[in-house]
């Protein structure tokens, strides 16, 4: 048997959708489903993980997590109300496909959803150590809450 590799990735979005109050839940999960099926359309691969993390003021946050192609999203927490943009990190653990093709992917996923809500996707790059990015649970953050 082939022996899959793994390549990492993770990146800041910070995404802006006039119309997303109240939908960002479904529109989150719809987006890591999303990745997850693309990817299982590159090539021969193994999804290990996907997951996005969002934090609010007051330690809310929305955690949404997909391990299969063929698997519903998982959700935790929730956007608070008359949020329209936020702050999401992406960590991306696929088995068998190249770092590039899983950012071209979350690349395009994102900006085909942005596409539909006319709105605006902005991608930051990390710096890929083979480490997941991870945000600790006691940030104050106000990203994501608008007035």
């Amino acid at each position: 048997m082939d022996e899959l590799t793994l390549e990492p990735y993770a990146v800041i979005q910070h995404w802006h959708l006039p119309d997303a109050d109240g939908l960002w839940e479904s529109i989150l999960g719809e987006y890591l489903q999303g990745i997850a099926q693309h990817c299982n359309s590159a090539g021969k691969c193994v999804i290990g993980h996907i997951k996005a993390l969002s934090t609010f003021s007051h330690q809310r946050y929305l955690r949404v997590s997909v391990v299969a192609a063929n698997v519903p999203a998982t959700l935790e927490g929730e956007v608070p109300a008359g949020c329209t943009e936020l702050e999401l990190t992406l960590n991306v653990l696929v088995y068998g496909l190249e770092r590039t093709a899983i950012e071209q992917i979350t690349r395009e996923t994102a900006n085909e959803i942005a596409s539909q809500r006319k709105g605006v996707i902005h991608h930051k790059n990390m710096n890929h150590a083979g480490e997941h990015l991870h945000l600790s649970n006691h940030q104050d953050q106000s990203k994501g809450e608008t007035p």
